[in-house]
């Protein structure tokens, strides 16, 4: 189920040495700084999220592990949804990704996911692998870059992507966000 790497939707995990993206109908550059990750709520009864975002060569890799307790499938539901600081505070945003059925939710990941699955334990297939059975998933690195991402136009500031877990009940049991700077240069 690793939905915690859905999080990284709009951000890479560059830092210090920024990329640069240009969505090819703009030649608007901007560049995208990943600050931390939080976890904001978490039902322990469900999974237990040890991450972490590590540097290796400029880059910023989230690694560790997320133990699963009970079989997780679709009748859990994830939803991302983008804030932008403003007033000092995280406002939300008109997008992001609204809420499915979980394994449906990964399946249909283009952007993310197949590097998920590349990069970790977690089965390739999770369409096919659902419900995702009780254990310890681990990624050694995750990290990405822009350049596969749907062309994105983002005004500098601070933002948070944020993926949001509902259990078989609608109770929210995860609340995960992704802080990042985005830079027009």
């Amino acid at each position: 189920m690793i939905c915690w790497i859905l999080l990284l939707v709009v951000f890479s995990f560059t830092k210090g040495s920024p990329i640069s993206y240009s969505p090819k109908s703009s030649g608007n550059y901007f560049e995208v700084n990943m600050d931390h990750f939080d976890v904001i709520k978490e039902n322990k009864d469900y999974w237990e999220w040890h991450l972490k975002l590590r540097k290796v060569n400029k880059t910023r890799s989230l690694v560790g592990m997320v133990e699963i307790k009970k079989p997780i499938g679709n009748d859990f539901t994830a939803q991302i949804n983008i804030l932008k600081k403003q007033g000092g505070e995280y406002r939300y945003l008109p997008y992001g990704l609204p809420e499915k059925q979980l394994c449906e939710f990964y399946a249909n990941d283009t952007y993310v996911y197949p590097d998920v699955a590349k990069n970790s334990d977690l089965p390739e297939d999770i369409g096919s692998n659902c419900p995702i059975q009780p254990g310890n998933y681990t990624t050694d690195g995750v990290s990405f870059s822009l350049e596969n991402f749907p062309k994105l136009i983002l005004s500098s500031g601070d933002y948070a992507t944020e993926l949001i877990y509902r259990d078989p009940e609608k109770e929210i049991c995860g609340v995960y966000r992704i802080y990042a700077q985005v830079h027009n240069i």
